[in-house]
């Protein structure tokens, strides 16, 4: 995405047990700046597919179905920076934030996210010296999911025709589908209350105890929501939506949760989201168990504080990097302005990836060389 969040595979996949926690805290929480407003978004029919400018990004986003539920990107490049400025120029102001498939958009899925607010930074401020221009800070909300149907333009950024992409019916019948689905469910109640209890131990009880809150509360939101819209809704709409709040709600491996965009079948959706809930409710179980039996004896690497300096282990080929903790957003997780260019982005700072990283002194002399500035 836009943060150009620094999380390998591995790093995902080591972290699952907190990831639950980590999205539903970040993916829920009301933007104080955003003005409560209408949403609307352009009519689509089956002979006219709309054209928007496109955002090629690493993760998958999903429609969920609440009004709260919002997406911040920070726009560093200039190239990101036209492409807000053309979709602002639209009486609609959207983009299509795609995932990429293999070489070419055509084919490509992704989701219309609508532009609710824009925050330029200040362009006084040091930490944006090293830019051509202030980064934008960009909220949006995700409202649909679409194809590519074909490439419009290419300069200065990508333009496409779009289709809307819908469930169809499920190859199985009714009743494996609704078993699988109360299934994923049961699944992801049971994580959120193992992370929770693993995470309640320490500094962050608090926090995990309000994050669990509000996971349950935006489950018990959804089935009151189509119990409401029991009416309106189709089978196929409802199990499309309740898939997406789930994995709006965890973090799955990139190309599963892109195999979970594009299917059109919500079996197959769910049957992908019952497997890594499961693997991880395993994981997390014997977890629990071992902190039973041994607590919390082993020695834990002291927690960044906002203003430490940090080295972090980019590449082989770059070696280490120096930047400072600007804050938390989430347990393990830091965002942290890079002494090399001034921007900013999300790490992982904790026991499970102690190995890349580690505390130095305020005051180092200067080693950061050219080639190990980020392009």
């Amino acid at each position: 995405m836009g943060q150009e969040t620094v999380t390998s595979e591995t790093q995902r996949a080591m972290r699952r047990y907190i990831a639950l926690l980590v999205v539903a805290a970040a993916a829920f929480t009301p933007s104080q700046r955003c003005p409560k407003r209408k949403l609307h978004s352009t009519p689509i029919t089956n002979d006219e597919w709309p054209t928007f400018p496109v955002f090629e990004g690493a993760d998958a986003l999903f429609p969920i179905p609440f009004d709260d539920a919002r997406v911040t990107y920070q726009f560093t490049s200039a190239l990101h920076r036209r492409l807000v400025d053309a979709a602002l120029l639209d009486g609609v102001p959207q983009f299509f934030h795609v995932v990429k498939k293999d070489d070419t958009l055509e084919g490509s899925i992704g989701v219309v996210c609508l532009i609710l607010q824009v925050t330029e930074g200040d362009p006084n401020d040091p930490q944006f010296a090293s830019l051509e221009s202030p980064p934008y800070r960009v909220t949006v909300k995700c409202e649909g999911r679409g194809v590519v149907l074909d490439t419009v333009s290419t300069i200065p950024f990508s333009t496409a025709r779009v289709q809307p992409l819908l469930d169809d019916k499920s190859a199985k019948n009714d009743i494996e589908v609704q078993t699988l689905e109360n299934q994923c469910f049961a699944k992801a109640r049971r994580v959120a209350e193992l992370s929770a209890k693993l995470e309640g131990k320490g500094v962050f009880a608090d926090q995990a105890a309000e994050v669990l809150e509000s996971f349950m509360f935006r489950i018990k939101a959804f089935e009151e929501l189509a119990l409401e819209n029991f009416n309106e809704w189709s089978d196929e709409e409802r199990r499309e939506r309740a898939g997406f709040l789930l994995l709006a709600l965890t973090t799955l491996p990139r190309a599963e949760e892109a195999a979970c965009l594009a299917a059109t079948d919500a079996f197959e959706r769910f049957t992908i989201l019952s497997d890594f809930l499961g693997k991880t409710e395993s994981e997390l179980s014997a977890k629990v168990a071992l902190d039973g039996v041994f607590g919390d004896s082993a020695p834990r690497a002291p927690l960044p504080r906002t203003g430490d300096r940090i080295s972090f282990f980019w590449t082989e080929e770059d070696g280490w990097w120096d930047c400072e903790v600007v804050e938390r957003v989430a347990p393990g997780f830091y965002s942290v302005k890079w002494d090399v260019d001034g921007s900013v982005t999300r790490v992982q700072l904790d026991d499970d990836n102690a190995n890349r990283w580690r505390l130095v002194p305020r005051q180092r002399p200067p080693e950061q060389s050219e080639r190990r500035k980020r392009g």
